[in-house]
């Protein structure tokens, strides 16, 4: 999980570990950026998944904790 997938370092982060073969599930607050990270990491072959979520939220992270 790379939490910050929207952007920056976490979105970088999240590409390079789908790149090396990684399921990832990226995590951010924003939607729309984390459905274009996800079209891009499929186009690449990668696979992954989305949750939106905000970390500084207690039960976003609880929720986040849930077995898949």
């Amino acid at each position: 999980m790379v939490t910050g997938a929207s952007s920056g370092i976490g979105r970088a982060s999240a590409l390079e570990l789908a790149r090396r073969g990684a399921t990832v599930v990226v995590a951010a607050r924003g939607g729309p950026a984390l459905t274009t990270l996800l079209a891009e990491i499929e186009a690449g072959g990668g696979v992954a998944s989305a949750v939106v979520t905000d970390v500084t939220i207690t039960e976003h992270v609880r929720r986040c904790r849930r077995p898949c």
